[in-house]
């Protein structure tokens, strides 16, 4: 059973080790799904959305979970691929040592948007129908690792 990490311990991890998360890749009518983070690390920049993976949850579970809290969408996985790993200077929390992540990432579709509802971690979100230069490299790598925009 996944299990949510209480904040004062969730720090100490994040100031000790690597994270692992799943991020996806959506896609709605051949175009791709961002979502412009709120928080440390990237904030104000276009990301995928994703998370943490918790223990005890499959990398399928840990995206249909992510989707659903992040967008209050629902999709169906058509591949993952990764890993990848990231690196930032800054992080949530303001921890001085910075973000660490080991990422899988989850190519989804989702066939309707209506219910699309960004959650407290995301100040917005926009469709794309190519990489954008300004993007941080590790989601134009993703991208072009799935072939996304062929």
């Amino acid at each position: 059973m996944a299990q949510l990490i209480p904040k004062p311990l969730y720090i100490k991890i994040v100031e000790s080790m690597p994270i692992p998360c799943i991020d996806l890749v959506v896609r709605y009518k051949g175009k791709l799904l961002l979502v412009k983070r709120a928080a440390k690390p990237l904030k104000n920049q276009w990301c995928f959305p994703g998370g943490r993976i918790y223990k005890n949850e499959s990398f399928r579970e840990a995206a249909l979970r992510k989707l659903k809290e992040e967008t209050n969408l629902k999709c169906k996985i058509v591949r993952f691929f990764g890993p990848y790993e990231t690196m930032f200077k800054d992080a949530p929390f303001d921890v001085k040592t910075g973000t660490h992540t080991i990422n899988m990432v989850a190519l989804v579709e989702v066939s309707d948007i209506l219910s699309l509802k960004l959650d407290k971690n995301h100040s917005a979100y926009r469709f794309f129908s190519s990489i954008s230069k300004t993007w941080h490299p590790y989601v134009k790598r993703a991208l072009k690792d799935c072939n996304f925009f062929k």
